[in-house]
């Protein structure tokens, strides 16, 4: 059966890998509502691309209405490092505003895309699953606390009974094409040529997954919404690659794609002292008036033990990643090299 399908935030990395997933699917009707329009390279056949703030509640009610849309992936979120007040408009306000425009079009399907970073606290968390992970009060910082409440509407808006049904996506650290964030963080490392000081012993097992399998478990997600009777909708669920690695196993992995040679001794600062001149990174710059990304909270993420058990998605999605980090990893470097680093100079300059 043919249908039709809105990504909102379909424009950035994750969500242009799910509205190419559905693409390649076949027999559906795809749009998309992004605050910007993509690059033209970046445009797939077919597609169709409205842009708009989330905010703007007339006009997402416009798009869905136009475009006869019967389920909203919502994937639209900030990149990490802004204001805080950044995070509460775009992933509080902003699911406020997709929900009630769903309510206003008609739509009853949504595919909300989170973190697993919800739920964590900063303890080792090896293997848990859905059930043992307990979102907190308050999140680790203003990205994952918003995540959460955008969680709770989502939550709260879905209907046991109907008509409203609504499941939750929780990817982990991503890597893939498109990626402007992650792959840049460690390129910059690599240039810096500071890519030799590792902090902590790197015993920390950790999750990557690769931005085209986080999107293989949206689209089953939506397919689920469609089954009669219904077994998913109000779910939650974590989605990794299946093969957690230790953290600075992973970092070397990309640096070696990018070019490194492994040529130089790997220099290695305990936890203990990394928080130390991470807090007085972070007093410096309190002072200053300046931000920093060496924080005590990146000291304890790097160095955290943070892996999920993927059973739930599996059996009750169909989910299983089809594409290994290693490969995602080099898929990753290749566009990098070919396209990300010249578009980031370009933004940069």
């Amino acid at each position: 059966m043919s249908r039709s399908y809105l990504v909102v935030g379909g424009a950035g990395f994750l969500g242009s890998h799910i509205v190419q997933a559905l693409v390649n699917h076949g027999g559906t009707s795809v749009a998309v509502y992004d605050l910007k329009a993509p690059l033209d390279e970046d445009r797939i056949a077919g597609v169709e691309y409205f842009t708009g703030d989330i905010l703007d509640e007339y006009k997402l009610v416009d798009v869905l209405n136009q475009a006869k849309v019967d389920l909203v992936f919502h994937a639209a979120s900030p990149v990490h490092g802004l204001d805080d007040d950044v995070y509460y408009k775009v992933n509080q306000r902003g699911t406020e505003r997709v929900l009630s425009a769903c309510r206003k079009a008609g739509v009853e399907k949504l595919v909300y895309t989170s973190s697993t970073g919800v739920v964590w606290t900063g303890v080792a968390f090896n293997g848990i699953n859905e059930a043992k992970a307990v979102v907190p009060p308050k999140g680790y910082d203003a990205y994952h606390h918003t995540k959460a409440l955008a969680e709770r509407l989502v939550l709260a808006a879905n209907d046991e009974e109907g008509p409203f049904q609504a499941v939750i996506i929780r990817p982990c650290g991503m890597t893939g094409e498109r990626d402007s964030q992650l792959i840049w963080r460690l390129a910059k490392v690599l240039s810096d040529g500071q890519h030799h000081v590792q902090i902590g012993d790197n015993t920390n097992l950790v999750d990557y997954l690769y931005a085209g399998n986080a999107a293989d478990a949206h689209v089953l997600a939506a397919e689920r919404l469609f089954d009669v009777p219904q077994t998913v909708a109000g779910e939650a669920f974590f989605i990794t690659n299946g093969s957690p690695m230790c953290q600075w196993d992973f970092s070397r992995m990309v640096w070696e794609r990018l070019g490194d040679d492994g040529s130089k001794k790997v220099v290695v600062i305990p936890r203990s002292i990394g928080l130390v001149l991470a807090t007085l990174a972070e007093f410096w710059s309190l002072i200053t008036g300046t931000k920093t990304e060496f924080n005590r909270f990146s000291i304890r993420y790097v160095t955290a033990t943070q892996w999920y058990d993927i059973d739930k998605a599996r059996r009750l999605l169909g989910y299983e990643p089809k594409v290994s980090l290693e490969e995602g990893v080099r898929r990753t470097t290749l566009w990098w090299k070919e396209v990300g680093a010249a578009r980031r100079a370009n933004l940069c300059s």
